[in-house]
């Protein structure tokens, strides 16, 4: 079930601390996603798939990619 929430005084990836939306939805099969949108405009997202991998990519308000993974499932 996919829910939609808002935060206050989290620490952004840029060291802020500021208000935004998480975003989850997960199936029953081991898919599941957390996107988490700041208000300062960084975004942090995890999204686990089926097989057992997990993409992890933050991006800091001004665009730079500080994370961007890919971890292999077995």
């Amino acid at each position: 079930m996919a829910t939609r929430t808002s935060f206050t005084g989290e620490t952004a990836p840029c060291g802020r601390v500021v208000d935004g939306t998480r975003y989850s939805d997960h199936d029953d099969a081991g898919m599941s996603v957390e996107h988490v949108h700041y208000g300062c405009g960084c975004q942090d997202f995890r999204d686990d798939f089926h097989d057992g991998s997990t993409r992890l990519r933050v991006t800091h308000h001004n665009g730079r990619v500080l994370v961007d993974e890919e971890l292999r499932g077995e």
